[in-house]
């Protein structure tokens, strides 16, 4: 299971249209952004995975690098899509926002992870920092330009679309058949995958963002999300390490859990 918003095939033909640039604390200058996708630390994640290094001058030209503080949009919801971002740091968090102004969490997005793939000619989802995170932006025009060229990169999109659309069918068994537990266990599982193992190889997970999201995201109350992590720490499953990390200490055991209702 991934965290990002699925994407469709679709995004290909969607119209480029524009929204407004979100605030940043700074960007990189054009002198400094020659270059700068060959030395990109998750090339071999994104779309770009697919271009061959003589066409990376060309999309370092059309696209930006972008720094941002917490909690800065980085597209919001029915706005018009004009451009795709890929997440070089940090963390997004992916929600749909209710009539009544509640947020159901329908993702979250870390490096490598791509968004603003939106299907016609606005956002159907707002994307927000969790952390403070770096972006890199391109013109959907400059992407649809690549890919008329390149064949590669439109197989590209497509292979994450398959990836995403399985782990929208992922989360439907989550939400629809899982209990608190197994909910939670999967949350830790699919999220210690992308994250960095400690230094002495156990993995772990970066939680920065409120438990009232995770909560959201797994159709928890916080309270239930509290209660079921400490079930799996007095099991010995996990450890809090701080308030945003937590060590698996038994991965094998959260997976056996995880699969109870698959």
């Amino acid at each position: 299971m991934t965290f990002s918003v699925a994407a469709t095939a679709e995004s290909i033909a969607a119209v480029p249209v524009s929204i407004p640039a979100p605030a940043v604390v700074s960007g990189s200058s054009a002198a400094t952004e020659k270059g700068r996708c060959a030395g990109c630390s998750v090339r071999s994640k994104g779309l770009c995975a697919a271009l061959p290094a003589e066409e990376l001058p060309e999309l370092s030209a059309a696209s930006r690098t972008i720094n941002l503080l917490s909690s800065t949009p980085v597209v919001l919801e029915g706005a018009e899509a004009d451009s795709v971002f890929t997440v070089v740091s940090g963390m997004l968090k992916l929600y749909k926002t209710l009539p009544d102004g509640r947020q159901q969490i329908t993702g979250f997005a870390t490096a490598g992870d791509v968004i603003g793939l939106a299907v016609g000619e606005a956002y159907a989802y707002t994307a927000e920092t969790v952390t403070a995170s770096t972006v890199c932006r391109a013109p959907r025009s400059a992407l649809h330009r690549l890919m008329e060229r390149r064949p590669a990169v439109q197989a590209r999109l497509l292979a994450m679309t398959s990836v995403e659309l399985s782990a929208a069918q992922d989360q439907i068994l989550l939400l629809g058949c899982k209990t608190a537990v197994e909910r939670v266990a999967s949350f830790l599982l699919a999220l210690s995958r992308r994250s960095r193992p400690l230094p002495d190889g156990c993995p772990s997970v970066f939680l920065p963002m409120p438990k009232v999201d995770i909560g959201a995201y797994l159709g928890l109350r916080p309270e239930t999300l509290s209660r079921v992590l400490r079930k799996l720490e007095d099991a010995g499953a996990i450890t809090r390490l701080t308030n945003d990390r937590i060590r698996l200490d038994d991965a094998a055991a959260l997976e056996a859990t995880a699969t109870l209702a698959a």
